[in-house]
């Protein structure tokens, strides 16, 4: 019994003295540099995280949920990501292609009986999981303005404003939500699961992203932000249905831990890894790419996966470097967020590395 205590604690200190160091003081300044900034911009409120492969290093939250009532913000309290839903989503439809459910470069057509919104055209034969995650399906952004009170997906769009294709599927990225919630529709009849049930079991709970969630449910309400326009007055607007394009809330902690997990298997190579590697030229920006989910830069300054969110009184920034293997996101509940992004970008970087 003595040898065996004695085994398990020499192995107790390997493992503390193999543990990596903590580098947290590292990044105090940012504190003192994010409040200032959010004096000088009159951003209510912030969340922000930094992150490597190991997990979530640093964050600092500040300000208020909500300019009136006056309340804190904490780090529980979530926030809308907007568009970061995009690349989280990327990554459940990644885990079903590991499974074997999915196949990246198998025709829509094939792997559902039927696709309505697009059956009438017959360039859209050629549309794929890939084509889509890149944002070359040739679609718009949206159709026309949501009908954010929707229910079901045929009450998205006036009666009568079909998809349309603007350009043949796979020739040019065009960013498009259009495609993302069409792929969101695909897999939901693959899987028989919901766009909710998909990301609780595929990525949230596995990565134990506890405050994040694809739809405004009464969890999210318990502790949430609101947005502020952009003459500061508070708001909070909620879409009646998940899309995978658009309606993650989530919290800058959580966040991380999502891009831990992806930094880990961004260095370790295979599939995940292409969510990193340049699929689609963005034309007119040097070294400026799209990947599966994610922005991607690649150029002579290092490589870097990014995305953004914007839902106008939210802005949200996802941003890695590959060969610094160091991330950080920022969630803001301001239209006046941009200013923000673009200074912590040079602060981070050293400069800015997005148009």
């Amino acid at each position: 019994m003595y040898i065996a205590r004695m085994l398990l604690l020499i192995l107790i200190g390997l493992a503390a003295s193999c543990a990596a160091p903590d580098r947290s003081a590292d990044f105090e300044p940012l504190g003192p540099f994010l409040d200032s900034l959010m004096d000088e911009t009159g951003v209510p409120g912030i969340q922000f995280a930094v992150f490597d492969d190991s997990g979530l290093l640093y964050q600092h939250v500040s300000g208020v949920k909500d300019a009136i009532t006056a309340d804190a913000v904490d780090p529980e309290t979530a926030f809308e990501a907007a568009s970061i839903s995009k690349p989280l989503f990327a990554y459940a439809v990644l885990s079903l292609v590991e499974d074997g459910v999915l196949d990246l470069d198998t025709p829509l057509e094939d792997l559902v009986e039927e696709v309505p919104e697009i059956a009438y055209d017959p360039r859209a034969a050629v549309l794929t999981p890939r084509v889509l995650l890149t944002h070359t399906g040739g679609f718009p952004n949206w159709r026309s303005r949501l009908n954010l009170d929707a229910t079901r997906y045929s009450e998205m769009f006036p009666v009568g404003d079909t998809l349309r294709l603007r350009t043949d599927p796979g020739e040019a990225y065009n960013y498009s939500g259009e495609g993302f919630v069409l792929l969101q529709r695909v897999v939901e009849e693959r899987t028989g699961a919901s766009l909710v049930e998909l990301m609780e079991e595929r990525v949230f709970g596995p990565l134990g992203m506890t405050r994040s969630a694809m739809i405004f449910d009464a969890e999210m309400r318990s502790n949430h932000a609101r947005g502020h326009n952009g003459e500061g007055r508070p708001d909070k607007w909620v879409i009646g249905l998940p899309l995978a394009s658009t309606t993650l809330h989530t919290t800058a902690s959580d966040l991380a831990r999502f891009g831990g997990r992806l930094a880990g298997l961004i260095r370790e190579g295979g599939a995940y890894a292409e969510m990193a590697e340049p699929a689609v030229a963005v034309d007119g920006d040097a070294d400026q790419y799209w990947g599966l989910g994610f922005g991607v830069v690649s150029g002579e300054g290092g490589s870097y996966v990014w995305h953004g969110g914007n839902n106008v009184i939210f802005i949200a920034d996802f941003m890695y470097g590959v060969e610094e293997n160091l991330g950080y996101v920022l969630l803001t509940n301001s239209a006046r967020g941009p200013r923000m992004i673009d200074a912590l970008e040079e602060r981070m970087l050293g400069r800015r590395v997005r148009p």
